[in-house]
């Protein structure tokens, strides 16, 4: 390869780089491959390598409150009751569930920001 080419090259190079950085990361679509690990594209990412939405892990507590007796519909729920306790999710994500990731600026950390169907 000449100097010329050579320069082009590493400008073309330059040029691809520079204008990356204004272009947002698409959404990515994962698949649990455990509770704490999701495959994308053939990748898989360990629990080292991911944050998961606090909302999405069993045990979050969802705040909850219905001060009187009321007919409500809560998730799979229907009926009457009164309370002001949160709450609590049984289960998290499992393996075979989708998921919307989206990759961090570091390029090595991923974030899990929710859980998604095809309809």
């Amino acid at each position: 390869m000449s100097k010329t080419d050579q320069f082009y090259a590493e400008f073309m190079g330059v040029m691809r780089e520079e204008g990356s950085k204004d272009n947002p990361e698409t959404l990515l679509i994962g698949t649990m491959v455990s509770a704490t690990s999701v495959e994308i594209d053939g990748l898989i990412l360990e629990k080292d390598d991911i944050y998961i939405a606090d909302y999405l892990m069993a045990g979050y507590q969802f705040p909850l409150k219905v001060p009187y007796v009321s007919d409500v519909t809560f998730g799979h729920y229907d009926g009457s009751f009164k309370t002001t306790n949160p709450a609590v999710r049984k289960t998290g994500l499992k393996k075979g569930d989708l998921v919307a990731v989206m990759k961090c600026n570091d390029n090595t950390t991923y974030v899990i920001l929710a859980k998604v169907v095809k309809p």
